[in-house]
């Protein structure tokens, strides 16, 4: 990831603090007594390093002290078995400890260094394994070692095997006892890992978790994590192709629409100039932020209160980027390539918009380009047949010598041949065939206007 991408991050730190949605739990175990270790025979030998541990604001009070085998007695204390609280008690205080200090994550990396990957791995992925989401007790501490494993894994990669990513999404998504935005956010922590990026979306279920989010229903907790993942997906290009087949586009379009939740527009905003500033990458889905008519869903953002002031100036600033794409996108030479192509399929080239800005250039080298859609009246491709026939008809509403033209190149009998068609395919055709005859005949009747009153 780039240094750019890096101090992003840190800008959304606090927006990426998700609290726990199971809050009553949080507050019982910040109220809770210190738990007797020593009765404890997992955590017995480490009573006293545990006793000087306790859930705080913030966690600093952790900090000062906490050691490798400080690691070693809190994933003891993690493997406590038919008693809920101790764990709850334990991954409270990692938890906050982590979040509060980054520095911390340099002693699990010590704790990894020595061989205590598997160790902590099986520790933590034990709570998972315990499928009862209805217990809101087992839940809290199901999504505290599910965040922490995978935050562990993200800021450490190097000492995890592809195999215990898989066998930690496997736990993590078949079953477990994991909230649902607790598995967004576990999925988005290993999806910072660019080495594990790849194989963690690879997984059938994860663009499913993280796609299925409804802008108009869905919690701006869960919109937000789901929109983050789509971000750390976007700094890889081999991903492309999936983004933009999951319709990506479309749905940041509607998250934009609905949301009016800052950390979520803003992410929304920045994940659109990801895909802009990597235009070579994804060139199919800096297309659909223009067809998907974005332009027009981020300018609608500068009429809404913003409490953050700098957000008006990234929605200023991907407006411009949005606007340069749509004049380099419908450039005529585009459309002619299409033509060329033999090829037709729907987009922005062939928009009323498109057609309003470039009709007259249909007149260069004596009107090919009209010679080219009279052509492809014959292609096999239904879909080729039914622009062809919209953008024939687009061209004699708009242009002054339309109807001569096509007339010329017997178009409109072609197209009424094409509008009678029987085949069941051909529904689409049919229509657009229609449309485009109405607006030849339209034009003559309006010639038969124009002479009588002459």
């Amino acid at each position: 990831m780039s240094a750019d991408a890096q101090s992003l991050l840190e800008k959304y730190k606090n927006d990426n603090e998700v609290a726990s949605t199971i809050t009553d739990v949080n507050q019982k175990v910040l109220g809770m007594q210190k738990p007797d270790w020593s009765r404890y025979q997992e955590t017995s030998q480490y009573a006293s390093l545990l006793s000087n541990l306790q859930p705080s604001a913030g966690g600093k009070s952790n900090q000062v002290g906490f050691s490798e085998q400080s690691v070693k007695a809190c994933m003891a204390a993690i493997c406590i078995k038919d008693d809920a609280a101790p764990l709850q008690y334990i991954l409270t205080v990692l938890y906050d400890m982590v979040r509060e200090d980054g520095s911390c994550y340099g002693i699990f990396e010590e704790a990894l260094k020595n061989g205590s990957s598997d160790g902590i791995c099986k520790s933590l992925l034990a709570p998972l394994q315990k499928q009862s989401s209805s217990n809101a007790d087992l839940s809290y501490v199901a999504d505290k070692a599910a965040w922490l494993l995978s935050a562990i894994i993200s800021h450490s990669p190097r000492y995890f095997s592809e195999d215990d990513v898989k066998n930690f999404l496997s736990a993590l998504l078949t079953g477990s006892s994991c909230s649902e935005l607790a598995v967004l956010e576990a999925v988005t922590n290993l999806l910072k890992a660019e080495g594990f990026r790849a194989l963690v979306w690879s997984q059938q279920a994860v663009p499913s978790i993280v796609f299925k989010v409804e802008p108009k229903t869905t919690p701006a907790p869960i919109m937000y994590k789901s929109v983050f993942a789509i971000w750390m997906v976007s700094f890889d290009p081999t991903l492309m192709k999936s983004l933009q087949s999951n319709k990506v586009i479309q749905k940041i379009k509607a998250i934009l629409v609905h949301s009016r939740t800052e950390k979520v527009v803003r992410l929304c905003l920045t994940v659109l100039k990801n895909f802009l500033a990597q235009k070579a990458a994804c060139q199919a889905i800096c297309e659909d932020i223009v067809e998907e008519g974005l332009l027009d869903a981020v300018q609608q953002l500068e009429y809404e209160k913003w409490r953050d002031t700098e957000l008006y100036d990234d929605i200023r600033e991907l407006v411009q980027l949005i606007s340069n794409e749509v004049k380099e996108l419908s450039n005529f030479d585009r459309y002619m390539n299409e033509l060329e192509s033999g090829v037709l399929t729907w987009g922005f080239i062939h928009s009323s918009k498109f057609f309003g800005e470039n009709v007259m250039k249909f007149e260069t080298g004596e009107f090919k380009a009209v010679k080219l859609l009279a052509k492809l009246l014959s292609s096999d491709n239904t879909t080729t047949l039914s622009v062809a026939c919209h953008d024939i008809g687009e061209f004699v509403s708009l242009h002054p010598s339309g109807k001569k033209q096509v007339s010329r190149l017997g178009v409109k009998e072609r197209v009424m041949e094409l509008m009678g068609s029987t085949d069941q395919d051909k529904k689409e055709v049919r229509r657009e065939a229609l449309l485009c005859c109405q607006k030849i005949m339209l034009n003559k009747w309006q010639d038969v206007a124009t002479v009588e009153k002459k």
